[in-house]
């Protein structure tokens, strides 16, 4: 029988740290909106807009394909280790001692339920789905840029296959962030399999690791 005292820490901890990690991500999807430059999102946006302009102008194809070359790697390499992680931890979560040992030993506060704990690591292999299928995207949409980089010069499309090239830059930035920003929230996600405490520990240290990326330069 669980105490009700367990389920109210359960829900005190659990809740401030979902929280703080959704209140800090809608803050920061305002900012990128409407004050897009106090971001490193939207001064890398600006860079990489800059950037194909230039590109396109000088006829820079080997610029170009070897830059988005070693973006395309970068997220391949990610979207290969998110899904290996997302089906390890679906093999743990299906094994009844191993969730059962975290409980025992790592444990200290909130609910000792093996459901739950199945729930906690079924929602970090979800996490790490969603990271998959993000940098899966980028793929894809770098690989449509590196088409639309290389096009032949025409003056009259010019500017539209410029601004479509920069579309598809910046859409394949932003599934990149989100794989990446999965990768941040998958922590303590993870870490909630040992507890409340650890939940909102980990979501503090990520929180300011988010702040210092998201406003830093880079």
């Amino acid at each position: 029988m669980i105490a009700y005292s367990d389920w109210t820490l359960e829900l005190a901890l659990s809740g401030s740290a979902a929280g703080l990690l959704i209140g800090y991500h809608l803050l920061h999807l305002l900012e990128v909106r409407y004050w897009p430059t106090r971001t490193s999102l939207g001064r890398n946006n600006r860079a990489r807009a800059r950037w194909a302009s230039n590109v396109m102008a000088r006829g820079a194809d080997i610029l170009a394909v070897q830059t988005l070359r070693n973006w395309t790697m970068a997220a391949t390499f990610l979207a290969s280790t998110a899904i290996v992680i997302a089906l390890g931890v679906l093999s743990v979560a299906l094994t009844y001692e191993g969730l059962d040992q975290l409980n025992n030993i790592f444990h200290f506060a909130g609910i000792r339920s093996h459901k739950l704990a199945v729930v906690k690591a079924l929602l970090v292999a979800f996490v790490f789905l969603v990271a998959f299928v993000s940098f899966s995207l980028c793929v894809r949409f770098y690989n449509h840029a590196a088409f639309l980089l290389n096009l032949p010069r025409d003056e009259q499309e010019a500017l539209l296959d410029s601004e479509a090239a920069i579309r598809a830059l910046s859409r394949g930035a932003s599934a990149y962030n989100l794989g990446m920003r999965c990768y941040y929230v998958a922590i303590p996600v993870a870490l909630w399999l040992l507890g409340p405490i650890w939940l909102l520990a980990g979501a503090l240290v990520v929180t300011v690791l988010m702040y210092r990326l998201d406003h830093g330069y880079g």
